[in-house]
């Protein structure tokens, strides 16, 4: 790991390589998670990784653990600037479109995969939000300054989001009880 960070801080483009190599899939997760779209989110990892490749000579980091938690941290603000650019969060999200029900990949439970599929069809500032808090644990003042909206909004948003999540499971529980 150390020769690794060594030949990322002088820009070395196998190292590049490598690095994206072992980290791309999971930061494209998290971009995706924000952006709640694969060219979005390609897009938001992209600029990820430049910023990535061209910060990475300015910190003290050693440590794979403590490289893939700055990396995910770059990615979310990546992310977040982007919504940012957008103005989503200063639309009131009040309409909620009906959610096309697909059928569960397991006929016992909801599976993370059927959960996460929920999460990226709230609207953006739910989705955002939610993401923030209940995922990456911030608390409300820190995702208020972050998005540039009040505290209140923050807390709002979550819990709309949480009653959206809420309505989808009953809906999905209630299609597999009329099968």
């Amino acid at each position: 790991m150390k020769k690794l960070l060594k030949d990322l801080k002088k820009k070395n483009h196998r190292a590049q390589h490598k690095l994206f190599q072992s980290y791309g899939d999971y930061l494209y997760r998290i971009c995706y998670r924000y952006m709640g779209n694969r060219d979005d989110a390609h897009e938001v990892l992209s600029q990820s990784f430049v910023n990535i490749f061209n910060k990475i000579g300015d910190t003290d980091i050693e440590e794979e653990i403590v490289l893939k938690a700055w990396m995910k941290k770059v990615a979310v603000n990546q992310s977040l600037m982007e919504l940012r650019k957008r103005k989503i969060f200063y639309a009131e999200l009040n309409v909620i479109e009906d959610i096309v029900e697909a059928p569960l990949t397991s006929d016992e439970n909801l599976l993370e995969e059927d959960l996460v599929q929920m999460i990226l069809e709230l609207p953006d500032g739910y989705r955002t939000v939610f993401s923030l808090y209940v995922i990456e644990g911030y608390k409300h003042e820190e995702i208020a300054e972050k998005l540039a909206i009040t505290v209140s909004t923050s807390k709002s948003q979550l819990r709309k989001a949480r009653l959206q999540l809420k309505q989808m499971i009953e809906k999905i529980e209630g299609y597999e009880e009329a099968r």
